[in-house]
């Protein structure tokens, strides 16, 4: 009965000081979120201390204490210098506030854009567990010393919160070092050749894989931001990017993350297929101007050789008049193409969408033909005929596009076009 005594007692002391610690550290602290919505990842010092070991586009810092937060965040721009900004965050007690890194008319920003009450937890941690006696010949177990001060969560990935306020995270547990970052899917050959701004495509089953993810989300944002994380850190298929656009809600999350991942796909001459995606023309116009401004990086050759610059590809350039553009477009990507632009509504997108197919690829006269025909205004055709011309893989018969036009007028003027050209 003493021994029952004594373990009783001290088992009320170990509850009242468990006790003790868990209202003190329900201090006045609150959370904080900075997310990139550009897609460019970045680091974050705050309050004196790195958030994490390499650039990320989220991150976010629990139980800061109520009040400013001074932080300097370095932005990694895909090309040029590393650029600083320097911002004093407001915490506020039982607060999430959630900040997002914007760039309006060329210059970086940070913005509030919500800001959430604090989940609150519905029972307190488990209190501590009474040590057993030791007995003869065992050591007496240690408790790890725990951290002082403040917590801070950092996710080098992805953490969101779902609908039902459920938290998935895939980061490390406080007081933890980070773990590496997470190797990309798996990549898999092709036999792509054309202009291309990365070299091996993700494998069919590893996208399936990413596609599932994207499609168990609820809000078009959080999808966008895992979406550009697949992109940013493997290599798609122009075809996956359309399937992965198909999956939001909302057309100006697809052309964003179109743009995005024009810069992480393989086969940038069937970009084309990515404007099937879109609702709306202006998103379709959008685009194409977008790419216009965008070179291709490399120009790619089937998997067992070395993607490299070519002169003969058409990487963004317009080719010498007198040469031919090699290799020439496949069947089945014209055909494919055609469909894209039948499905166009409208004429000037068309001619648009036309004309990007073309910068990317080697059609043939009669392909071009066929492109010209998609078109309903004689002048389009013409147009889109002269633009082709340097860009076809067999100029010999370009006598073919002629097919396509209604009227002599169109057939002379580009008999002309063709003629000064050459210089004669």
């Amino acid at each position: 009965m003493l021994f029952d005594a004594t373990f009783t007692g001290m088992h009320k002391k170990l509850w009242g000081i468990w006790g003790l610690g868990w209202l003190l550290a329900q201090g006045p602290t609150g959370d904080l979120v900075l997310i990139s919505e550009t897609g460019e990842p970045f680091r974050l010092y705050l309050n004196g201390e790195w958030l994490s070991d390499a650039p990320v586009t989220r991150a976010e810092a629990r139980d800061l204490p109520e009040g400013a937060q001074r932080a300097t965040i370095y932005i990694y721009p895909s090309e040029g210098r590393v650029i600083q900004l320097r911002r004093t965050f407001y915490v506020e007690r039982g607060m999430v506030e959630q900040y997002a890194l914007r760039k309006r008319k060329g210059q970086y920003t940070i913005a509030l854009y919500n800001r959430t009450p604090r989940p609150e937890d519905t029972a307190p941690p488990a209190p501590p567990v009474s040590p057993a006696p030791p007995t003869a010949g065992t050591p007496p177990s240690q408790t790890p010393p725990q951290g002082q001060g403040t917590t801070i969560i950092f996710n080098p990935t992805i953490q969101v919160q779902t609908g039902s306020g459920t938290q998935i995270s895939n980061s490390a547990p406080p007081n933890t070092v980070p773990a590496s970052p997470t190797t990309p899917f798996p990549h898999t050959g092709s036999s792509y050749s054309g202009p291309c701004n990365c070299t091996f495509p993700m494998s069919r089953e590893s996208f399936a894989q990413a596609l599932r993810t994207l499609r168990q989300e609820t809000f078009d944002q959080t999808r966008l931001e895992i979406a550009k994380t697949i992109a940013r850190q493997n290599c798609l298929l122009a075809q996956d990017v359309r399937e992965m656009m198909l999956v939001f809600t909302f057309e100006d999350a697809r052309l964003d993350l179109a743009k995005f991942a024009y810069d992480y796909t393989h086969d940038l001459a069937n970009y084309f297929v990515v404007s099937e995606a879109f609702e709306f023309s202006s998103s379709k116009e959008d685009l194409m101007r977008y790419i216009q401004r965008r070179p291709a990086r490399q120009s790619c050759v089937p998997s067992g050789g070395t993607g490299m610059p070519s002169p003969t590809a058409p990487v963004g350039g317009t080719p010498t008049p007198g040469t031919s553009c090699t290799p020439c477009m496949s069947a089945q990507s014209a055909a494919q193409a055609v469909a894209t632009l039948k499905a166009t509504a409208d004429e000037m997108t068309r001619l648009e969408v036309a004309k990007q197919i073309v910068s990317t690829n080697c059609p043939s006269a009669q392909q071009v033909r066929d492109l010209c025909r998609t078109l309903t205004a004689e002048n389009n055709r013409l147009e889109l005929a002269k633009y082709a011309y340097t860009r076809t893989c067999d100029p010999q018969n370009y006598f073919l596009v002629n097919e396509a036009f209604t009227s002599s007028l169109g057939r002379q003027e580009l008999a002309r076009y063709i003629q000064s050209l050459s210089g004669r």
